[in-house]
């Protein structure tokens, strides 16, 4: 079969734009339209890995890590080492199922117009065939996670920058339903967060460490599957949340110091009725 670089790359940036996609859905990340498309074109681009001689499994594994950080990089940037291994591994799972089902349907049923080598995946077939079964394939994915989703509709990733005394801190957060917590007496938002985040905020989360910090403590009922409990709370001056769609401000939101450490990608929860 004859193989043409053009077709190659521009079918292959087709389909990395859409693995892209259901990695970002799979990491609740925001991914903006130019991210997308770099790291799709970068992916294409190393499908040109096609023509190279066999150099051996070692050196493919090596390109192909080298090609999975650099089209992580560019779809999701880098924050912080975890958080970069753990975007690098989604994207890595799922384009080893695509490209785990394209190798099985070439290895058991060898279709017509299709072929495998150096592990690249090439179609001797329409484009608007190809685009039709990825979008498919996409929306397909996004239903059944919308179906199963253990979260709300409104589940995703915001950035919370939150302010007091002139000083200000930003933070990742996750907007989700597990933050439940209301001012039943002031009827602000709450904000959980990580202690350490407080901390930068206010310089102590003791409320005896001054009178300032002790006129913004609150007490915050919760309730956990063990039964009722309390969270130290300290009311904000204000507070903006932005999911990259909406943005809201916040007056005098509470920041509630979470009980546990929150995950390394994000460290705080908002509630997504401040989306409502």
């Amino acid at each position: 079969m004859v193989v043409y670089a053009d077709i190659l790359v521009i079918l292959n940036v087709i389909v990395d734009y859409f693995l892209i996609a259901v990695s970002a859905a799979v990491l609740r990340l925001k991914v903006s339209l130019w991210r997308q498309l770099a790291a799709a074109l970068a992916g294409g681009l190393s499908s040109l890995y096609i023509f190279a001689p066999d150099l051996g499994a070692a050196v493919g594994f090596l390109y192909r890590t080298a090609v999975c950080a650099v089209m992580t990089l560019c779809a999701f940037g880098f924050k912080s080492l975890k958080r970069f291994l753990r975007s690098a591994g989604v994207l890595l799972l799922v384009t080893c199922a695509y490209g785990g089902i394209m190798t099985a349907l070439w290895t058991f049923f060898r279709p017509k117009g299709m072929t495998v080598i150096n592990s690249v995946v090439y179609f001797s077939i329409s484009p608007a065939v190809l685009i039709g079964a990825s979008a498919a394939a996409y929306l397909l994915y996004m239903l059944l996670s919308s179906v199963f989703s253990r979260t709300s509709k409104f589940a995703g990733r915001c950035s919370v920058t939150v302010s007091a005394d002139n000083k200000s801190v930003t933070m990742d957060g996750i907007v989700d339903t597990g933050n439940s917590i209301k001012d039943v007496f002031g009827n602000s938002e709450v904000i959980i967060a990580d202690e350490e985040y407080i901390e930068a905020l206010f310089g102590s989360t003791d409320p005896i460490s001054s009178e300032q910090l002790k006129k913004r403590y609150r007490i915050m009922p919760c309730s956990t599957v063990s039964g009722g409990g309390t969270l130290d709370g300290f009311r904000c001056d204000s507070a903006t949340v932005s999911d990259g769609e909406h943005t809201v401000k916040l007056d005098k939101p509470i920041l509630a110091v979470s009980k546990t450490p929150l995950k390394d990608d994000y460290q705080a929860i908002v509630n997504p009725v401040i989306f409502m």
